[in-house]
């Protein structure tokens, strides 16, 4: 047994007894632990696990609770929780489609504003009843044709500067940050800021690929193809390398032979560009005129000196299905858009470290031990960032006690029901009755949540498998399940 837990085990079982916790499964929860920590999967790695009570946050199980390790995307538990917590469940984000001019016969003499406030769901497919992102524009130039007029004389000016500058966190790798899970995050986000890159495979294993093209069109990017054909069922391996500061996206990696065509997602450098070209040219399209179009940075601030008349103002579906959405799928952008949105409200700065700083404020002022507790942004697509099981349970029995908790309770996806968990556990004691945010990044498994004991306490848990044997991924991923599925034994 490493580090002489022996004491730390003994002391947790006499705890665990003393609250109903049945000492039988505790055993079987702890000799499953022991033979991960002890295995050589993890000969070199760190195994943490902490499991409390919610009612009064005491311990019942506890391994290497205070080592700060990476969270992955359970890290999305606490920027979920934060904002509901902040805004409340039935707050919504507002876009806005402004002028700042007059209006002489058929002619606007001024600028056509897009105004985001961080939505990050604007344009979105995920939820029905809500416009997509051909729909949203659609129904901006509805709002411009109404007004009666047929030439701006002006430009179309995406406003992100609800926002800072800092789309991207300085700690994410560059691998990460042109695929579709990488998408940056700006005061004026669309259509999740992805697109869709088509590849027709080659013939035989190792062939080139044709790069088909885009979808929505995005003519200022420019492409560099590298990706060639893999094994029949091998999938997409491709890796997209682009940055926010410029223009120019490298395809490498592999696709798999047979396929007609094949598609893989990437992340739209500069989102706020991209929607002001999109509704530009569907004003064209409509007979429109415009003038010429000069586009800011995003974030920096579109100050003009007269006031804005607002022509459309959308709101979009309610924040506690934002996080729904943002736990059940593991979407980052809504999670780093939702920490940005709290970072800003709390400390009056949305940049990542402020809002770090800001959140980490937070949850300590209202008691949670938050040492070792160092996040870099709300997703956990930080490899730098990291976090205690102990600060992160510590959270979770917090949570608890804010009016907005039902609300995030059923953000969590439900072991062997839905989410990515869906697949999980099934047959057991816990499908169905624990809630789980999965995570992982590269070197690191974890899973964190709540689980109901047998004799009815609602328990929080938190735990992180860190630099296990490479290769490793599915006999960790089903150690942790089968650790998972004993604590509902409890």
């Amino acid at each position: 047994m490493k580090s002489g837990l022996f004491l730390f085990f003994l002391f947790f079982c006499l705890n665990a007894n003393a609250q109903n916790i049945d000492s039988i499964a505790l055993n079987n929860l702890r000799d499953a632990v022991l033979e991960l920590e002890n295995s050589e999967l993890m000969r070199s790695g760190s195994l943490s696990l902490s499991v409390k009570k919610v009612k009064d946050a005491s311990n019942v199980f506890a391994l290497n609770t205070e080592r700060s390790l990476p969270s992955a995307s359970t890290l999305k538990l606490v920027s979920t929780a934060t904002a509901l917590a902040v805004f409340g469940g039935d707050f919504k984000f507002q876009t806005f489609l402004e002028h700042d001019g007059i209006i002489r016969n058929d002619t606007l003499i001024g600028n056509v504003y897009i105004h985001g406030t961080g939505d990050p769901s604007l344009g979105s497919e995920r939820f029905k009843g809500y416009p997509t992102a051909n729909e949203v524009i659609t129904r901006w130039v509805a709002a411009v044709k109404k007004t009666g007029v047929r030439y701006i004389k002006g430009s179309i000016i995406p406003d992100a500067s609800f926002f800072d500058a800092e789309t991207v966190a300085s700690t994410w790798i560059w691998g990460d940050l042109g695929n579709y899970y990488g998408a940056g995050v700006s005061g004026l986000n669309f259509n999740e800021n992805l697109y869709k890159i088509k590849f027709k495979p080659g013939a035989d294993f190792g062939d080139p690929t044709t790069f088909v093209g885009i979808e929505p069109a995005i003519p200022y990017l420019t492409f560099v193809n590298k990706v060639t054909t893999g094994e029949k069922g091998s999938g997409d391996k491709t890796i997209v390398y682009s940055s926010p500061l410029g223009n120019e996206v490298v395809l490498t990696g592999t696709i798999p032979a047979g396929p007609a065509v094949f598609t893989v997602k990437g992340s739209i450098p500069n989102a706020a560009e991209y929607v002001a070209f999109a509704l530009k040219n569907s004003l064209l399209n409509a007979a429109i005129g415009i003038g010429e179009n000069k586009v800011p940075q995003p974030g920096m601030p579109a100050a003009f000196a007269n006031p804005k008349v607002v022509l459309d103002k959308y709101e979009s579906p309610p924040l506690r299905d934002l996080c729904q959405q943002t736990n059940f799928w593991s979407v980052n952008l809504y999670a780093d858009a939702l920490f940005k949105q709290a970072g800003k409200r709390l400390a009056g700065n949305a940049a990542f470290d402020d809002a770090a700083k800001a959140i980490t404020a937070y949850w300590s002022g209202k008691g949670a031990d938050l040492r070792g507790f160092y996040i870099k942004d709300g997703s956990g697509l930080s490899p730098s960032g990291s976090i205690t099981t102990h600060s992160l349970t510590d959270i979770l029995n917090v949570a608890n006690k804010d009016a907005s908790f039902n609300d995030f309770y059923k953000s969590i996806a439900v072991l062997g029901l839905n989410g990515t968990v869906r697949n999980l556990g099934k047959g057991t004691k816990a499908a169905g009755n624990m809630h789980v945010k999965s995570g992982s990044i590269e070197g690191t498994r974890a899973y964190a949540g709540y689980v109901t004991s047998k004799s009815g306490s609602l328990l929080s848990f938190s735990i992180i498998a860190h630099k296990y044997m490479p290769g490793s991924n599915r006999m960790i991923s089903d150690s942790l399940v089968k650790i998972m599925t004993l604590m509902a034994e409890l």
